[in-house]
């Protein structure tokens, strides 16, 4: 399975450091995630929706990542739930699966791909292209 990461430079690798450290919608602090996206368009929604600056000052140094995980199917979660992180945290905990499918907040009916670097497959997670990228000046309004 193919999934896609947007971030900066620095955080581009498999580690899950960024939602240990800082948590996020499907894991608490402490608990390493990697978050994706089944397509490119999507890593790139996710990560607009939450830059809270203007697209004039965003730092150039933005990656998509594209990764192979070495699986065909993830476990998947169908129906957004009442709260994400309790069932993110759980399903890390369970390590009955490298992968989960969950419904984006941001295109209900498109999916995001959570991975968990813990788990004995994170070996056969490979980056397979890494390249810059630059947000289209359209996803900012202009004043």
């Amino acid at each position: 399975m193919r999934i896609w990461r947007l971030c900066r430079r620095p955080f581009a690798d498999l580690s899950g450091d960024g939602a240990r450290l800082y948590d996020g919608r499907w894991n608490s602090p402490g608990r390493p995630m990697i978050y994706a996206a089944e397509t490119a368009a999507l890593a790139v929604l996710e990560v607009r929706v939450h830059l809270d600056l203007d697209g004039s000052v965003l730092p150039d140094d933005y990656v998509l990542m594209a990764i192979d995980t070495g699986h065909g199917v993830a476990e998947e979660i169908a129906q957004a739930p009442a709260d994400p992180c309790a069932v993110g945290d759980a399903w890390l905990a369970s390590g009955r699966s490298a992968l989960l499918r969950v419904p984006s907040f941001v295109v209900a009916e498109s999916a995001n791909v959570l991975a968990n670097p813990l788990h004995r497959d994170a070996a056969k997670f490979a980056i397979v292209s890494l390249r810059p990228f630059a947000f289209d000046a359209r996803l900012w309004p202009s004043p």
